[in-house]
Order: structure tokens, then C-alpha cells, then sequence
């Protein structure tokens, strides 16, 4: 079943048609993050987002508005349309966005053999950044966070082992292009200068098919 019609026109106006830089002209490459939660992976994004013209799809923004559109929604159901909004945002992206620097501000490790297919066949290339965190830094970044409207701290906290195993089961199959662990994990810079190469080197790529 899909996200209800009404759902939809909701979260495209004041979402989709919100995002930053969508006109922008931009490269077909999608960034994804591998591990970790409370990492500053969203300040990452909007780093790519201001210094690159990156769009960024961020799923706690789509709850946010759910919950404007809906105070009494449960938890339950908040995933459920959180879910079927953005795979179906996904499946349309090259068709509302026209810049083709995404960031999905987000663990990918969960779905990624449902999510990263769709993009693929869009014709869009890989970025992932990887995070090698402690438990240790992992609990003191999110607890110096704190509780988020859609997640608490005890909840991130207990995730820990589940998230574990699914990164293991991401990284079999797509290698991160840049690590980051607790002495690195803000290293920010680093990050922009290779998705900047990036970029350039598909711009090169198009130039010489032309």
C-alpha cells in the first residue's frame, strides 16, 4: 500500500518543494552514511548541502511534518508513512529534482538492498560515508544530544547491536569511500574535498560521452 494521497500533497508542499538547491545542476551521485547514530551526520549533510548545492532528504524532517499534519499520530504509524513517502519520493526523484547531488541524511545499513536499487536505476553513482565509532563515543555523542521528538537516547542506546549487524551486512556488499571513526568523526573538510572530486571526476565523464 502507498502513502495516502493526502499525506502526499502535504509532505510535497511543505517538504519537497521546501528543499534547498533542487535546480541546481549537479552530477548524478547519491551519499549515503554507514553506522552510527548522534554522529553529526546532519551537520555533515548541510555542509554538503551549502558548500557543494546538495539536496539533502532527511527523515526526521518528513516526521516533523507528519506530526504537524498529525499531532495524535502514534509511533507506529509515523514510521509506516515516513517509509512510504520517501520510497516513493525516491522512485521520483530525477523527475522533482533536477540537481543530481543527493544526500540521504540517514543510516543506510537497515534497507539498503530496498533503497539503493531504486537510485541505481536511476542512473545514479555511490558515495557512502562510513563511521567506525566506540560504543563508548557513541553513547556520550548521543546523550550529549539528547532525546529527538521521534527518538529517545535509551532507544538509540538499545539499537546498538542491531545496528552492528546490519552494517556488517551492508559493508559485504558496498565498501565505504571514506571512514571516519572517534578521532576523525567531525573531520568534515576531508569529506567535502573527496565528494568534490567526485563530482568533477563524473562531470569529466559526461564531457568525454558527449
Amino acid at each position: 500500500m502507498g502513502v495516502p494521497s493526502d499525506v502526499k500533497e502535504y509532505l510535497d508542499r511543505h517538504f519537497l518543494y521546501s528543499l534547498k538547491n533542487r535546480t541546481v545542476l549537479n552530477p548524478g551521485l547519491l551519499v549515503v552514511f554507514s553506522g552510527g547514530n548522534g554522529v553529526g551526520k546532519s551537520v555533515l549533510s548541510r555542509k554538503i548541502e551549502s558548500e557543494l548545492s546538495g539536496v539533502v532528504l532527511e527523515n526526521d524532517e518528513v516526521k516533523t511534518h507528519l506530526l504537524k499534519y498529525d499531532p495524535q499520530i502514534d509511533r507506529d504509524n509515523l514510521q509506516r508513512l515516513t517509509w512510504q513517502y520517501t520510497m516513493d519520493l525516491y522512485r521520483r526523484i530525477d523527475k522533482e529534482v533536477s540537481n543530481g547531488l543527493i544526500v540521504r541524511d540517514g543510516v543506510i545499513d537497515w534497507y539498503y538492498d530496498r533503497i539503493l536499487p531504486i537510485f541505481e536505476a536511476q542512473g545514479y553513482d555511490l558515495f557512502v560515508i562510513g563511521y567506525d565509532i566506540s560504543e563508548q563515543k557513541s553513547a556520550e555523542l548521543i546523550r550529549a544530544r539528547g532525546d529527538k521528538p521521534t527518538v529517545s537516547v535509551e532507544r538509540l542506546i538499545s539499537l546498538f547491536n542491531e545496528h552492528a549487524m546490519h552494517q556488517v551486512r551492508f559493508r559485504e556488499v558496498h565498501k565505504p569511500d571514506i571512514m571516519l571513526n572517534d578521532d576523525t568523526i567531525f573531520d568534515h573538510d576531508r569529506v567535502i574535498k573527496m565528494i568534490r572530486e567526485r563530482l568533477e571526476s563524473l562531470r569529466a565523464a559526461t564531457k568525454s560521452m558527449s
